[in-house]
């Protein structure tokens, strides 16, 4: 849980990570890159902090597990958010490179970051980064998948590395570990 500004939680689900993130003062909060087998449980950690689900937002089109936003949108009425890029037909929030999602008070800074896919994009919020697979714990997301392009993919490394060593990297994966830092992955990755 984070400060008395914000809460925050971090959802391990078979090697894939998720996130809870709220406005703690408004009581609404996103889900970033839900789960479908867990999409009951966002919105019962939701419940808990005593806040209400507004937003899910997919960081890039997954192939590697499916994602919970459209079972949140159909049964609980969330808006899903995903970058204007995807193809995916129950997105009710295009975002672009440089836009804001409010919830509350808070408040995620979309960056496009195309490589692993078409759609990709990281969600900076204050001293943290939600990177989906853009950026993992001493890697990056695959390209060799449909939508990737490696040059891309550099690029967008490149953008994030222009950003300050102390921001928290929250990955997709947790193959190696489930939080470190630009300035670590700058060094080691």
């Amino acid at each position: 849980m984070g400060g008395e500004e914000f809460f925050f939680e971090q959802i391990r689900s078979a090697g894939c990570l998720s996130y809870l993130l709220g406005c703690a003062r408004e009581k609404v909060c996103v889900a970033i890159d839900p789960e479908l087998d867990k999409a009951a449980d966002y919105v019962e950690l939701a419940e808990f902090f005593g806040s209400k689900l507004l937003y899910a937002v997919d960081t890039h089109t997954h192939a590697d597990h499916n994602s919970a936003c459209k079972i949140l949108r159909e049964r609980y009425g969330v808006k899903v958010i995903m970058h204007r890029a995807t193809d995916a037909p129950y997105v009710d929030i295009r975002v672009d490179d440089g836009d804001a999602v409010e919830f509350g008070a808070q408040c995620l800074k979309v960056i496009h970051t195309p490589g692993h896919t078409q759609d990709a994009m990281c969600l900076l919020f204050q001293d943290r980064i939600f990177t989906g697979d853009t950026l993992l714990i001493g890697g990056c997301g695959r390209t060799d998948l449909p939508g990737g392009n490696a040059a891309a993919q550099y690029e967008s490394l490149l953008k994030l590395k222009a950003l300050g060593d102390q921001i928290r990297v929250y990955p997709g994966h947790d193959y190696r570990e489930a939080v470190s830092t630009l300035g670590d992955e700058k060094q080691k990755n």
